[in-house]
């Protein structure tokens, strides 16, 4: 069963007394991509006084930071943000230009929820799927049929070996690949081989 998360980058920003927030959301299957983009925030706004962030990855991975902000006012309301909507697989990174004006704990706690709800709202939102991706080998003979069941399930072919045999490399949802093999079980020539599985965004 997949879970909700983000298809790709999403950005909001506001001002708050001169203060400049900038919500940035990834999608980020990993903890490491989660550093990255953190990272890539850093190194694009160098300037800014703080990036608050707070990341969930699936299967119970989550941090936050307050980087620099007083305690429990920048990365907890930023990962509340991002948990009592169900998203996994999700980093959140709040720029702040600091404008001079003192917001205070409260102003802080809500300024940086803004932020990182308006971006998560402005992300595409999907759920995730098991994909699986695989090899088709046939005679030149069985081209057309290969071809013909592929575009019937929607099956895209990612790239295409022509030698003794032709070589098919193709990518889709699990439950759809089963659905090719079973399209394709009397043609014995046509053999079907898998490479690897993987969670991705529909």
């Amino acid at each position: 069963m997949g879970y909700l998360t983000v298809r790709d980058f999403a950005e909001y920003e506001f001002t708050e007394k001169k203060s400049r927030f900038i919500g940035r959301v990834f999608y980020t299957p990993t903890e490491e991509a989660a550093k990255q983009a953190i990272a890539s925030v850093r190194a694009g706004d160098p300037e800014a006084r703080h990036h608050v962030y707070a990341y969930v990855i699936h299967g119970g991975t989550t941090r936050m930071s307050d980087d620099g902000e007083p305690s429990g006012t920048g990365g907890a309301p930023v990962l509340n943000a991002v948990q009592k909507n169900g998203f996994e697989d999700v980093t959140v990174v709040v720029t702040r230009y600091f404008g001079g004006i003192l917001l205070g704990a409260g102003g802080l706690v809500r300024a940086y929820a803004k932020a990182a709800a308006g971006a998560l709202e402005t992300a595409e939102k999907t759920e995730t799927a098991e994909f699986v991706n695989f090899t088709l080998t046939f005679p030149y003979t069985k081209t057309g049929t290969v071809n013909y069941v592929s575009e019937k399930l929607g099956i895209t072919v990612k790239d295409r070996i022509f030698a003794d045999n032709v070589t098919f490399f193709m990518c889709c949802e699990t439950p759809v690949s089963l659905q090719l093999k079973e399209a394709l079980s009397e043609e014995l020539s046509v053999v079907f081989s898998e490479t690897d599985r993987f969670i991705a965004p529909r």
